[in-house]
């Protein structure tokens, strides 16, 4: 028994020695969408990015919660008898000299398992947070009291945090809009489907979002009815046109990425038939177009994290467009890694790919990944998204020659001649590292100087197995555009 304890009392003394500082990057950064999720966690050595066995005494994932505009990590930690204290710095990046550390608050306690759950606000889940911890040993024979402070960092990955619209501003004017018509309980059409016409018509005015839906038997239908605060209330009829037998009816949206509850009253007089259908309208702000005449819609970008990344252009640009998308109203990521489905959406969206009925083209892409499998799947009619296997892997990240050939590819599906007499005068030092099948994209990317890679030691280098990061796909994605003059 006692040798037992002598040995779990030297892990611990290990896994507390060997967790130096290292200083967090720069840019703080706030979620502000309300949700939950968890991501995984990792506690890393000093010297190096090797992960340390600090991570045997905590539990990954971590659950974050959002919520009013902050961000809390909840973490279990493991023989929480020891654990005297958990304190965290309220800037990032930050050093461990300075006196800005607030104590993690407990949420609960099981002694039966030895693990205690406390949570602690972060800024930038994208970047190191320095915590401090005091840990106590008692009640081992022989070695009386053990009792210490350390520095520690924590490294969330930030690369799982799920895909979230950015809260978008729209400009007061004149668009038009996508929307599906749901079943009340199912994510599939609903029968009403066929009595509303699409796109709708959005009125913007004074930052309010007013829609206006053409109900297409204006004879039959008796009322329409659309939620407003959580009631149904009757829409505004704006205009009657009965040699069509149209109606067009309007209502207020507070959020548009909301899926909005609505009912239609039928009255069918040859039937003697009264029904009441309850719908659900789920719009789709990416469609959002101008009309004809009207200003572009524009999105008012308001990434607090990009003021240093070099592609802050390429992701202002790409976003007033509402080809690319944040991770909150204020948070872009652009360090963030890019999973293969995430760039396919963005390249689908930035090349207006038509999108057709669900195939099953892949057997890892299915109806339940609804915001990408129609992207994918058109990506793949292009010729431009491949799989293997009769798999697509939508959730590993993309590497840096992965990116470049869907780049080129794409370029070919919209104008080959963009491609013709293009030479490569950029000479990368790894070249015999990029796999055979993207060479000669990343030798014509390279040529159209969509990529340059980067500098290291005095020579050029291109990382091909490098894993891409948000702004990576920016700035790719934009050249890709300015080559095609989109």
């Amino acid at each position: 028994m006692k040798k037992l304890i002598m040995t779990l009392f030297s892990a611990l003394l290990v896994l507390f020695t060997v967790l130096p500082s290292i200083q967090p990057e720069a840019a703080e950064v706030t979620i502000q969408a309300k949700q939950e999720f968890e991501l995984p966690f990792e506690i890393l050595k000093a010297e190096n990015d090797e992960k340390s066995t600090a991570g045997d005494f905590v539990k990954s994932p971590a659950k974050v919660v959002v919520e009013d505009g902050k961000t809390y990590v909840y973490v279990t930690l493991l023989q929480s008898k020891f654990w005297q204290s958990l304190k965290v710095q309220t800037t990032q990046p930050g050093t461990f000299k300075e006196n800005n550390f607030v104590d993690a608050v407990e949420v609960s306690q099981d002694e039966k398992e030895d693990t205690k759950v406390v949570k602690f606000e972060v800024r930038d889940v994208t970047k190191i947070l320095n915590v401090k911890a005091h840990i106590i040993v008692t009640g081992v024979p022989g070695i009386g009291k053990y009792d210490h402070s350390y520095d520690l960092r924590l490294k969330l990955d930030s690369s799982k945090i799920p895909t979230t619209p950015v809260s978008e501003v729209v400009k007061d004017g004149a668009y038009t809009i996508d929307f599906k018509t749901l079943h009340a309980e199912k994510d599939e059409a609903s029968t009403m489907a066929r009595y509303i016409e699409t796109p709708a018509a959005l009125s913007v005015k004074d930052g309010k979002n007013f829609v206006a839906l053409t109900l297409n038997d204006n004879e039959q239908i008796t009322a329409f009815q659309a939620e407003q605060n959580g009631k149904l209330v009757d829409a505004t009829v704006i205009k009657v046109d009965e040699k069509t037998n149209k109606r067009v009816v309007e209502f207020e949206v507070a959020d548009l990425s909301a899926i909005i509850n609505a009912k239609v009253s039928v009255y069918v007089a040859s039937a003697n038939h009264t029904g009441n259908y309850t719908i659900r309208l789920s719009f789709d702000k990416a469609s959002i177009k101008a009309i004809k005449g009207e200003e572009t819609p524009a999105v008012k970008v308001l990434f607090t994290d990009i003021k240093n990344s070099f592609a802050k252009t390429y992701i202002e640009s790409l976003t007033s467009k509402q080809i690319i998308k944040g991770l909150s109203a204020t948070t872009f990521a652009p360090d963030a890694q890019i999973t293969r489905a995430q760039f396919t959406v963005i390249l689908s969206r930035a090349l207006e790919l038509p999108k057709q009925e669900y195939k099953g083209t892949f057997s890892d892409v299915t109806t339940n990944m609804e915001w990408a499998v129609s992207e994918i799947e058109a990506a793949s009619r292009a010729g431009i998204a491949n799989g293997s296997g009769g798999k697509f892997i939508p959730n590993e990240p993309i590497t840096r020659e992965q990116m470049a050939a869907m780049i080129i590819r794409s370029i070919e599906y919209k104008d080959a001649s963009v491609l013709t007499g293009v030479k490569n005068d950029v000479l990368f030092t790894d070249a015999k590292n990029i796999s055979a099948y993207a060479k000669t994209s990343v030798d014509l990317a390279a040529g159209l100087g969509i990529i340059s890679g980067k500098e290291i030691n005095g020579k050029k280098v291109f990382e091909p197995k490098e894993k891409a990061t948000r702004a990576h796909s920016a700035k790719m994605v934009y050249y890709l555009l300015e080559k095609l003059e989109k």
